[in-house]
């Protein structure tokens, strides 16, 4: 197995500072994010994919990782052939019990039972220093194998997701295709809205129009592995 590092960049200040944390061995491709999220990453991981690179951590430029060697607590878990993804911060339900039983609302699609070993973790869930399986993955770190991203045809690109729901797709993805998504309890800082903030996103009106789109594509397209929870 052959781990690459994959991350979007749009002017964040956090960058060089991310890529020392991260460790100077590992294989980096940093991508144009100025165009957005998701076209950065399908450019990153088909570049990837060209130079034989088989485990591809997209990691945000402004995740800084505390934790030596963390590649090597990553690769262990995909020694299993059943683990298609693995990231730092997860939760073990993603989406309401209720959801297709009663009328459509954006927030059915929430993870619940969040749990990392981030700075602040305590701020968002539960500290987790181990390794177990969950439902989803927050979007900040998301390590998958090459050929899921290949079977799904690549990023979503010609959808309503972009900064918003890629990392519901790819979990979503994962499961479709009878993989287990694994949490690993890396000690890590996400910094939050470097790049977020350089874009503007959040600031103009037709953002939130944007995110309800985003979710009810979710919401239509993985019915069948909606809602899903791990004990």
């Amino acid at each position: 197995m052959k781990l690459a590092v994959i991350t979007a960049h749009y002017g964040a200040d956090s960058l060089s500072q991310a890529v020392l944390s991260w460790g100077g061995a590992t294989p980096l491709f940093i991508q144009d994010g100025s165009s957005g999220m998701l076209p950065a990453y399908d450019k990153g991981w088909r570049r990837a994919r060209d130079h034989g690179y088989t485990i591809l951590a997209h990691l945000h430029d402004d995740v800084l990782i505390h934790e030596p060697h963390w590649e090597k607590r990553v690769l262990r878990e995909f020694e299993d052939p059943q683990v298609g993804l693995v990231g730092f911060g997860g939760a073990l339900a993603h989406g309401d019990p209720q959801m297709y039983r009663v009328p459509y609302e954006y927030y059915q699609l929430g993870r619940s039972h969040f749990r990392s070993n981030m700075v602040d973790t305590e701020v968002h869930g539960e500290r987790f220093t181990g390794e177990c399986d969950v439902a989803v993955l927050d979007g900040f770190a998301l390590i998958v194998r090459r050929s899921i991203l290949e079977s799904a045809g690549g990023w979503p690109r010609d959808t309503p997701i972009n900064y918003v729901g890629y990392d519901y797709f790819l979990s979503c993805i994962t499961r479709r295709l009878g993989y287990r998504i694994r949490l690993v309890g890396v000690q890590c800082a996400h910094l939050g809205g470097r790049t977020f903030v350089k874009q503007g996103i959040g600031q103009d009106a037709k953002h939130w129009q944007e995110y309800l789109a985003a979710h009810q594509y979710i919401y239509s397209e993985f019915r069948d592995v909606l809602p899903w929870s791990v004990t």
